[in-house]
């Protein structure tokens, strides 16, 4: 039997949730297609900020849903040096002046910027990855303040921060939490707009106040409010049924048609072989590490803050580097990671500079558990170099691998106006909303 919907949301994460629950609340028949569990989902502690007019749509305050701000955003460089910035300019510059930053003036002038960027419909839509119309384009290249903007963008983030400042520890914190989500280099051209990205309104990660429910458990509550069908499978083929749907066969020999097949986020495209490619934002061939590390001890974070989000990076340079390397199919020597910690001083880490597929003189291979083993042994070592003594109070280690793809599965590219592939978004919950919203009103 075959179901059918208007919206078959796959993923497991906020951002799909939160496009689920906007799709079923105005009216549409939505399904949830979620992978098959496979040990347990390694949650994260922070995550993007969820925008005022989601709250108000899904009533999350009704859920007993409580969000706080992170402290801080935090850079650990190779000098032991800490590198921070906060929500608020005036704090940051602060800051930046108190560690010696000669280009902490700069700042309030930067972010400005980069938020005044964000805030452009035409920018937003079109170098996120929402396909433009003409009357856009025409609206890009007639104003020349836009037609600016646009030419800075569409470089690459390291010439874009180069225009703006001179300190290498500064450029290299900035480019660090602009580009790990998307596993970028800071090379590429495009890679500039992941910097509007940072500065986005709801782009500040936010924290699960002490006691309230998780964030993904209360979007669950939501979707199931709003009549979303839960589903558990893999995406393994997707077929034109007619004009206007899509046949999409999914594990277990079940079929569903659909007029909208929607990834939230480029990882969960990956693992249905389709991909972004219409944002340099949505990387292909990239996977993402995620690791839990549970202590028998608290590790003593920089400056005692246990509330930032952390990046290990030592200079722009091994950001490019472990992006090639994943590009090339291998394991980067020394991956950027991504770290915060838990509630109960466990440590959540990331790092999106692994290979989707790993490439051999042989051909093409799928992630084997050695290749789990040795990824979690890299970003340990990482952690270590940054935190004291870390290596002995590490109790237990669970790694997943997201957007793993398979050697075997030819890669669908998402030019099919039906399946929507979201890029990397600082504020995903509140873009993927936005995106469904576009959807629905063009019908």
């Amino acid at each position: 039997m075959t179901a059918t919907v208007d919206f078959l949301m796959a993923g497991d994460d906020e951002a799909c949730l939160a496009a689920a629950a906007a799709a079923a609340k105005s009216g549409a028949r939505t399904a949830l297609l979620r992978p098959p569990k496979r040990g347990p989902r390694i949650a994260s502690t922070t995550h993007c900020a969820v925008p005022n007019f989601v709250w108000r749509r899904f009533d999350l305050h009704e859920y007993g849903l409580s969000l706080e701000p992170a402290s801080a955003r935090v850079t650990l460089t190779a000098s032991d040096e800490a590198v921070s910035t906060f929500a608020r300019p005036r704090e940051t510059e602060e800051t930046l002046a108190e560690a010696g930053v000669a280009d902490h003036l700069l700042w309030t002038a930067f972010s400005d910027d980069m938020a005044g960027f964000s805030a452009c419909p035409v920018l937003n839509g079109g170098l996120a990855g929402a396909r433009s119309g003409g009357a856009a384009l025409a609206a890009l290249f007639r104003d020349a303040r836009t037609r600016s903007a646009f030419g800075q963008l569409a470089g690459s983030c390291g010439v874009l921060l180069d225009d703006y400042f001179s300190d290498a520890k500064l450029k290299t914190h900035v480019a660090a939490h602009a580009l790990s989500r998307a596993g970028l280099g800071g090379g590429e051209d495009g890679s500039a707009m992941a910097l509007p990205e940072l500065f986005a309104e709801d782009a500040w990660p936010v924290r699960i106040a002490d006691g309230g429910p998780p964030l993904y458990e209360t979007l669950e509550r939501v979707c199931r409010n709003f009549g979303v069908t839960m589903r558990e499978g893999r995406v393994l083929e997707v077929a034109a049924e007619d004009a206007k749907h899509r046949l999409v066969s999914i594990s277990g020999d079940e079929k569903i048609k659909t007029r909208y097949l929607f990834f939230a986020t480029p990882e969960a495209a990956a693992a249905a072989g389709a991909r972004c490619n219409h944002s340099p934002l949505g990387v292909g061939g990239a996977a993402t590490a995620v690791m839990r590390l549970t202590l028998k001890d608290r590790a003593v974070p920089a400056a005692g803050d246990e509330k930032a989000v952390f990046q290990i990076a030592d200079d722009i340079a091994e950001l490019q580097t472990a992006r090639d390397e994943a590009a090339d199919g291998r394991l980067p020597e020394q991956p950027p990671v991504e770290f915060e910690f838990t509630e109960k001083g466990d440590i959540i880490a990331r790092t999106a500079y692994c290979p989707a597929v790993f490439r051999e003189e042989n051909g093409l291979r799928g992630w084997t558990g050695q290749d789990r083993q040795a990824i979690a042994a890299r970003m340990k070592e990482r952690l270590a170099s940054r935190l004291e003594g870390l290596s002995q109070k590490v109790v237990k280690t669970e790694v997943a691998i997201l957007g793993a793809g398979d050697p075997e599965r030819k890669t669908r590219l998402a030019e099919d106006e039906n399946i929507i592939v979201q890029p990397n978004r600082a504020g995903a919950i509140g873009a993927a909303v936005k995106l469904v919203d576009k959807v629905v009103r063009n019908g």
